[in-house]
């Protein structure tokens, strides 16, 4: 009993299981009394479930700390979380039953529920209902395609990362370990002579807390972001294989198709090629490393500057934004915009030339470039641009920078590609080439 609710689970009477379970139980009720309970839950069963979740994953954790007992309260975890299964899974999975939960509440359920399991495995565990989505895709009832993102999450995506490794460190701990240590941190040491590890890529010390996390501004950065943000996606696809109790080729085999957004077309290929663990492996490995050196060779052929702050003053003040290498345009057709993109470029050199990079509509559309050249554009069509309710012999459209690392222009990827080839034929190093 804690906080006025009491939850009984059936444990067997076996003495030495039975002795175990005491023991677990008031060490549980001793930590929980020393958390912070002031918070207020949505219902008695959730509060109930929070309560009953975390204690499976306690007996999890005891289990290898005393080695006389291991046996007893290994029994003990199989029969507590065949409880928890039949009270709680017996007609929804345990992503469906925490998904009306508050974030943390959801945290702290699928968390414990995942390490009892894994602390389990490979032993038979009970089964909880089968997820819907991939169901029905097996049977043909749905379709599922893998959908990979590119640099718009480049400010968020390690807070997604450290969500994912705070739920399955059981499913991903060993593999982060790996690449980190096989590619990252290795990668960003052969490049000492560059700003742009400073603080190297120690994702696992960065997740686990052991080193503190750098700055957004730098997780950020292109040489950093690229192959992170390719992680994070390749641990997502690991994390439903693994949790759907499937193989690579198996999860595959339910995915109609895979496709990305720039560099999410590399997470992308990773997956599509891969049917074992071995080979998601492998081409993780591959992907990692390609990402990295695609990052770094762009950074390296297009370096950060900076744009005067009369210039931030000016775009904020005009409502298109802090200025970026990437601007949205919406309400011009390309055929209206393309002539302001030439007039621009006319007064531009080769290495500042502007491109419509994105066709996300018939009129909307992202222009990319240095960001001094895009203030240029920017000047240009507000001469143009009809404000809401004004002037209506002008054409009414909007102008947004967007949140972005530097952009590389077209004309540098594929010196880009041919450099990051290299890579794959052997052990050959490709930090000593540059642009």
């Amino acid at each position: 009993m804690f906080n006025n609710f009491k939850v009984s689970i059936p444990v067997s009477t076996q003495a030495d299981e039975w002795i175990a379970a005491e023991i677990l139980r008031d060490e549980f009720t001793h930590i929980q009394s020393q958390l912070d309970s002031t918070a207020q839950l949505e219902t008695e069963a959730e509060a109930t479930v929070e309560l009953s979740a975390p204690f499976p994953a306690h007996v999890a954790t005891s289990i290898a700390k005393d080695p006389q007992s291991m046996h007893a309260r290994t029994a003990l975890l199989l029969n507590v979380l065949k409880h928890f299964t039949s009270a709680y899974l017996a007609a929804k999975d345990i992503h469906t039953l925490a998904s009306g939960f508050d974030t943390e509440t959801r945290k702290t359920v699928l968390s414990a529920y995942f390490r009892a399991v894994a602390a389990l495995q490979p032993a038979p565990v009970p089964t909880q209902p089968a997820s819907a989505l991939p169901t029905a895709a097996s049977s043909g009832k749905a379709s599922i395609f893998a959908l990979f993102g590119g640099q718009g999450t480049n400010e968020v995506y390690f807070d997604e990362l450290q969500n994912l490794y705070i739920i399955y460190t059981p499913f991903v701990a060993s593999s982060l370990q790996t690449v980190t240590e096989d590619i990252l941190i290795p990668l960003a040491e052969e490049e000492d002579d560059s700003t742009f590890y400073t603080y190297g890529l120690d994702v696992v010390s960065w997740l686990s807390g052991t080193v503190p996390r750098p700055a957004v501004s730098y997780l950020a950065s292109v040489p950093v972001s690229f192959p992170l943000i390719g992680l994070t996606q390749l641990v997502q696809y690991l994390i439903v294989y693994r949790v759907a109790n499937l193989t690579p080729g198996e999860l595959r085999s339910r995915i109609a198709g895979a496709t990305g957004h720039s560099q999410g077309i590399v997470s992308a290929v990773a997956i599509a090629a891969s049917a074992t663990f071995e080979e998601f492996v492998d081409n993780s490995r591959k992907a990692l490393k390609w990402l990295f050196y695609s990052g770094l060779r762009g950074q390296q052929a297009f370096p950060v500057t900076s744009v005067e702050p009369s210039i931030v003053q000016d775009t904020l003040e005009g409502g298109e934004g802090t200025p970026s290498p990437m601007l949205s345009i919406t309400g011009l057709s390309l055929k209206e915009l393309e002539p302001h993109i030439a007039k621009a470029n006319k007064h531009l050199p080769s290495i500042s030339q502007l491109f419509v990079s994105l066709n996300n509509g018939p009129k909307a559309f992202v222009v990319t470039g240095p960001s001094k050249s895009l203030f240029g554009l920017v000047t240009s069509l507000r001469k143009v641009k009809a404000p809401s309710g004004l002037d209506q012999s002008k054409v009414p459209f909007s102008l947004d920078f967007l949140s972005a690392s530097p952009f590389f222009p077209l004309g540098f990827w594929s010196s880009v590609c041919r450099i990051t080839a290299n890579i794959w034929p052997g052990p050959r190093k490709p930090s000593s080439r540059r642009i």
